[in-house]
């Protein structure tokens, strides 16, 4: 039974809930990466993703230069400890309805595990 820790991105980028959308969407894109977890005083307390910002904002109609990570991103943060299983990560972002998961280890945030590496892990199990 595969780990989480195999798949997951050891990134820990981060972003304070009073940034803009727009500086959000900046660092998501230098970066290349598709999440930020949102930090405040130390701790991480949510996530925001690319999918977030295109739904609400789009269809929204809003200015992302006002608009504060804090109201688009998601909370509270769901968390797994990377020696949990692949097959409990897929259920559980089944169950919340997310698309990603922040990995700890010993409690400690240790980074994120999306559906693209979930995705990744099904084609290495059940290759053509």
């Amino acid at each position: 039974m595969e780990k989480i820790h195999n798949f997951m991105a050891e990134s820990l980028l981060s972003i304070s809930p009073t940034a803009s959308i727009l500086e959000a969407s900046h660092v998501m894109n230098d970066n290349e990466v598709h999440s930020l977890l949102v930090e405040e005083a130390g701790e991480y307390i949510g996530i925001i993703t690319n999918h977030d910002i295109s739904k609400k904002l789009v269809t929204g109609n809003l200015d992302p230069e006002k608009i504060q990570v804090a109201e688009f991103m998601s909370f509270p943060l769901i968390k797994l400890e990377s020696q949990e299983s692949m097959e409990k990560a897929a259920q559980v972002m089944r169950d919340h309805a997310i698309h990603h998961l922040a990995v700890t280890e010993h409690g400690q945030m240790l980074g994120t595990l999306s559906i693209n590496d979930y995705h990744k892990y099904l084609v290495l199990k059940h290759p053509k």
